[in-house]
């Protein structure tokens, strides 16, 4: 029965599409139902949001997770027989009944009562209808949604898809992990929307205090939040509807103004950093000893720095305390000193150690400056720190780290969230900021899942972040190509997941179990911006669609032919802070 309350939560110009029927080998269960499809029906497909209306007026609504198509044939050969034995072009002499029956996962009904559907007309759910099914009415009215994309029904209506801000950014829950294949142009640019969603409807509009810490760790994806999207503009399909989306999301298809860029320290490069960026607008840092002294071990392999090293590492950390040595190259000559003087055979240990395993600590540390030149400054280089204390409210920081090796990239990583972390610690009382969202790609770099008898990796502050951050204000977006190979703590922790096109053999693993045959075999084939959501607040899974992103990606970035990538070599300040020696590029002879 259709009434004014009930029928705002129906698309009622398309009318009925099928009626709900229970079988003893499909019944109506309180978590499932089924209906058949009306032959007029053709746009209904996998994903859809429909509304079953009881005789009560009572809708229940739910979304289609698989679909059927049954004839009354007893098997194949009877089909092949009625065919004149097997010509496709002879019709049968008989009409042979054929029919499309959904199944249907419940998510709500508006009686709240749990009970099997009774024989409904099932309807698409209209706007209002999807708002109230996944709950978005409740917080839309409280100015807490965040648009992530929209929702597009079989009936072509798109709804704009909000999330709690609360269960995106805290308190009640945080974080966001994205996976799918890559170069479907489908992870980092979802990531790039949904931050641009929070900076204008959480930061501008509600006055809530954000900054953004980005990693770059492959080419030059994450390199270009200031750069406006070129694509958004053009006269295709993708980019009108993706301005439609922009329109019904009442967003602003504008890039990001505030951003800043770092990457470590280039001494033979002209613009001193190393980055794929030439354009000037990248910083460099560069670190002194003491500042990653207590990191040291986290740039080499077991094989390399096992306890007795790192016993050695420890005498030798309480020199440069009493000396006072913070440098590179003064810890690398009274090194040498130190072993000169211990070249006597009458010399069996330094300070209580093994001779042998003194030298192959000193060997180490010598390798630092081949191994991981940019972060070590040597040579006279001063070291230069990235400025943390300066990201302010809507601020972008952006880390490029692609150049660096996988150890070196842990290193600053870590360093970075050690840092935000005491940043959002030591500013909490004075509420400088509301929320830190550092944003990473290859997130199973930095929070390998480990398998039975694998390797530990260091992935202990990530984990710490993802049981801890949403009360704290550091929120963690991060992205790979296989959920599978990430920490399952931090997944599990995330309140959103998103999975973009993902490959089948991926989805083997066992943390797609609860995905039906159906919703893998949609997943493993899904266009370039569309993704499958599980998020807290909603019942189910759902796929949506999100526009272009209003910044470029940086593979389609062209660089005109007028950069500038001598800016930073041309400014007084850093060249006084580069002074090299006249030994530039020497190796210490150990």
């Amino acid at each position: 029965m259709i009434t004014e309350a009930n029928g705002k939560y129906l698309n009622l110009l398309e009318g009925v599409l099928g009626r709900t029927a229970s079988t003893p080998e499909y019944p109506s269960t309180t978590a499932e139902f089924y209906f058949w499809l009306s032959k007029e029906a053709k746009t209904v497909e996998l994903g859809n949001l429909v509304a079953a209306v009881a005789p009560d007026g009572t809708v229940t609504f739910g979304t289609i997770i698989a679909m059927h198509g049954m004839m009354d044939l007893k098997d194949f050969n009877t089909d092949y027989i009625s065919h004149d034995f097997g010509s496709p072009e002879v019709q049968p002499p008989t009409d042979i009944n054929e029919a499309i029956v959904c199944k249907v996962q419940i998510i709500i009904n508006t009686n709240d009562r749990v009970r099997p559907v009774e024989r409904s007309d099932v309807y698409f759910a209209s706007s209002p209808g999807i708002e109230f099914a996944l709950g978005m009415d409740q917080y839309k009215g409280q100015d807490k949604g965040i648009p992530v994309g929209v929702f597009e029904n079989g009936d072509g209506e798109m709804t704009p898809l909000l999330i709690d801000e609360s269960f995106l950014l805290g308190p009640e829950g945080a974080h966001l992990n994205v996976s799918g294949i890559s170069g479907l142009a489908t992870k980092t640019s979802v990531v790039e929307f949904i931050a641009k969603s929070i900076f204008e409807y959480c930061g501008q509009q509600r006055g809530r205090k954000l900054s953004l810490v980005v990693f770059n760790v492959k080419g030059k994806d994450l390199l270009y939040f200031d750069k406006p999207n070129p694509f958004l503009w053009e006269d295709t399909p993708l980019a009108i509807k993706s301005r439609q989306m922009y329109d019904l999301m009442d967003i602003d298809p504008e890039p990001f103004h505030d951003v800043r860029i770092f990457a470590p320290f280039d001494r033979r490069n002209p613009a001193r950093v190393k980055s794929i960026r030439k354009d000037g607008k990248v910083e460099p840092f560069v670190w002194d000893i003491a500042e990653i002294q207590d990191d040291i071990s986290q740039l080499f392999d077991l094989s390399s720095w096992d306890d007795s090293i790192e016993a050695v590492w420890v005498d030798i950390q309480a020199v440069l305390e009493k000396q006072d040595i913070t440098d590179y190259d003064s810890l690398m000559n009274w090194l040498a000193e130190e072993r000169r003087s211990t070249y006597d055979p009458r010399h069996t240990n330094w300070h209580g150690h093994p001779k042998h395993i003194f030298y192959k600590c000193v060997k180490n540390l010598s390798s630092l400056r081949g191994f991981y030149d940019g972060l070590v400054a040597v040579d006279g280089t001063k070291p230069i720190d990235i400025p943390l204390h300066e990201l302010r409210n809507g601020a972008i920081f952006v880390v490029d780290i692609q150049q660096l090796n996988e150890r070196g990239q842990r290193l600053v990583f870590n360093k970075v969230l050690k840092k935000l972390q005491r940043l959002l610690e030591e500013k909490r009382s004075g509420s400088e900021f509301d929320n830190i969202i550092v944003f990473v790609d290859e997130l199973n770099k930095f929070a390998p899942r480990v398998r039975e008898g694998g390797k530990e990796h260091i992935r202990a502050d990530l984990i710490d972040i993802a049981a801890r951050g949403r009360s704290l204000g550091l929120t963690l977006f991060g992205i790979e190509q296989f959920a599978s190979e990430v920490d399952k703590q931090i997944v599990d922790n995330s309140s959103t997941i998103m999975y973009g096109r993902t490959g089948y053999a991926e989805l083997k693993d066992e943390i797609y179990g609860w995905l039906t045959p159906e919703m893998k075999a949609r997943l493993g084939t899904v266009p370039r911006g569309t993704i499958l959501m599980k998020h807290a607040k909603f019942t189910q899974a759902l796929y949506f669609k999100f526009p272009l992103p209003a910044c470029i990606p940086g593979d389609l970035y062209i660089p005109a032919p007028d950069e500038d990538i001598t800016r930073f070599a041309e400014e007084e300040d850093l060249s006084a802070q580069t002074a090299f020696s006249q030994s530039e590029g020497r190796e210490f002879d150990f």
